[in-house]
C-alpha cells in the first residue's frame, strides 16, 4: 500500500511477500514499482483503517481485557490485569487471540510486557 507523506509517496504497509520481494515501508513508490514489474499498488486509506482498527480494539474489549486502546497505525495495547486467567493465562491467551485473527485473515503478532515501556520495546521487535 502506498500513501502520500508530504510531496513524496511512499510505501506505508506491506504483506509477506512484499518484504520477501525487497520491499519496505518508507520506501519510494517508484522504486518499489521498479523493483517488481506489474507491481499491484493500492492506495492507503488511514480513514478506514483507523476505522478498523477502533473495531478490531472492540472486539478484543469483548473478548479478552478490561482495558484496551487502538496504537496506531497497526496495534492494540491491552491491560489483562485480572482477566487473563479467564483464558488459561497470557501464553494461551495471545495464542489464542492470534489464531483467531490468523483465521480471519490478519497478520497479528503479540507480546506481554510488564510495564507499557517494555510493551513498547518488544513491539518494536527490540529486546
Amino acid at each position: 500500500m502506498v500513501g502520500q507523506q508530504g510531496n513524496r509517496r511512499l510505501v506505508v504497509a506491506t504483506d509477506r511477500a512484499a518484504v520477501e520481494a525487497g520491499l519496505r515501508v518508507g520506501m519510494p513508490a517508484t522504486k518499489a514499482q521498479a523493483l517488481i514489474q506489474g507491481l499491484a499498488v493500492m492506495e492507503a486509506e488511514p480513514d478506514a483503517d483507523a476505522e478498523a482498527l477502533e473495531r478490531l480494539a472492540l472486539w478484543a474489549l469483548r473478548r479478552y481485557a478490561p482495558i484496551v486502546a487502538p496504537d496506531p497505525p497497526d496495534g492494540l495495547v491491552m491491560d489483562t490485569t485480572g482477566a487473563d486467567h479467564l483464558h488459561g493465562g497470557e501464553q494461551l491467551m495471545l495464542a489464542d487471540m492470534v489464531e483467531r485473527l490468523s483465521q480471519v485473515g490478519f497478520s497479528a503478532r503479540a507480546a506481554i510486557a510488564d510495564s507499557w515501556g517494555a510493551l513498547g520495546c518488544c513491539s518494536c521487535g527490540g529486546a
